[in-house]
């Protein structure tokens, strides 16, 4: 347990914020504190600890000086990571941030079997949710088609910093009937030939990517993104051009290029033409849009609850990635089930474009 004292230190240095979620009230970590990272949970004996940053291998020659012994291969999904867990007899999920996230908890049910927290109610598990109904990723995964899935790729203990071996979180997702991340085995990093065909296969089928965990005591990981990837990503970050550093767009070009190296490739028309496409094609769309009066984003996501819906539009200005406009498009009961549909404002990528296309000058 952490002394309120210093739980009310930290809030005053504005490096934590007092949160609730219904009749639940917690504080979380904005920054890195005492030991615990960004995004950590405190509420009396209850910590739910962060996820941490996880590094990037630029090539797959680094994994040579990175990992020290045989490491396990897992699916890198693309979408958002929550932490679903439960206090009392309540079951939450929270972003990454540590916002307890309105959408996903009221879907928890729905994306993995709550039982598992009656025989183990201290467990936290860790996953990425995908799919094209999500309120805060605009790409989705090849994995999930429609609605949202929930893929478990790591378990930890309330209060503990300490993830569950591989193989351990594996069996457990067995008992339990837990969706989890496509898992590729285990390899030497000695003997790498078998992870560029493992990656290529995912780059083929425009996944994301791998997650590599060392098998030791010290649990070392790393990430190594595909190209097709990051021309997704490209792709639906131009969408908002100009609401985005540029060095978002900079260094998944250079991470492309690198990529096409580790992976031998020496015709590259194509990928000259993709990576053409995933800039140009969104820009026309926005162009076309900024013509109607607005750049935006558009979002649809459903709910078991009403006021869940509405929680979630409270909360997204919170939300690092989602600053600025949202507008309610509709919020309907459909089926059983409530659907939100809301926009975001561009708002750069519109001035900008509304500006030059009503005839502006500019000058460079």
């Amino acid at each position: 347990m952490i002394p309120e004292s210093d739980i009310h230190a930290a809030v005053a240095e504005k490096k934590a914020k007092r949160e609730s979620f219904g009749d639940w009230a917690y504080v979380r970590l904005l920054h890195d504190w005492h030991g615990w990272p960004r995004g950590t949970l405190l509420a009396g004996e209850v910590v739910i600890p962060g996820y941490p940053k996880i590094g990037r291998v630029q090539t797959l020659s680094g994994i040579l000086t990175q990992f020290h012994a045989p490491f396990w291969v897992e699916e890198k999904v693309d979408g958002y990571n929550v932490r679903i867990f439960r206090v009392g007899d309540e079951i939450y999920a929270a972003t990454r941030g540590g916002l307890v996230c309105p959408f996903t908890t009221d879907r928890r049910a729905d994306l993995v079997d709550p039982t598992i927290f009656s025989a183990h109610p201290d467990l936290i598990l860790c996953g990425e949710v995908t799919g094209p109904e999500t309120p805060y990723v605009e790409g989705t995964s090849p994995l999930v088609p429609q609605d949202i899935g929930f893929f478990l790729f790591d378990v930890i203990r309330q209060g503990g910093k300490g993830f569950f071996p591989v193989e351990e979180r594996r069996a457990l997702a067995r008992s339990f009937a837990l969706p989890e991340v496509p898992f590729y085995g285990r390899i030497d990093p000695k003997d790498l030939r078998e992870l560029p065909a493992i990656v290529s296969r995912l780059d083929a089928q425009e996944r994301e990517g791998v997650v590599l965990k060392e098998d030791s005591l010290r649990n070392f990981r790393a990430k190594y993104v595909t190209g097709s990837a990051e021309l997704s990503d490209i792709a639906s970050m131009t969408q908002r051009y100009l609401d985005v550093p540029p060095e978002y767009f900079t260094e998944r070009v250079l991470r492309l290029a690198l990529f096409l190296e580790d992976m031998g490739v020496t015709d590259r028309e194509e990928w000259y033409r993709r990576l053409g496409k995933a800039f140009l094609s969104a820009l026309r769309e926005r162009i076309a849009a900024a013509r109607q009066g607005r750049c935006a984003g558009s979002f649809c996501c459903r709910f078991h609850a009403r006021e869940n819906a509405l929680r979630l539009l409270d909360d997204l200005g919170q939300i690092h990635g989602h600053e600025g406009e949202t507008r309610l498009v509709s919020l309907q009961e459909e089926g059983g089930s409530w659907f939100l549909r809301f926009e975001k404002l561009y708002r750069s990528t519109t001035g900008f474009l509304r500006n030059a296309l009503g005839g502006s000058l500019r000058f460079d």
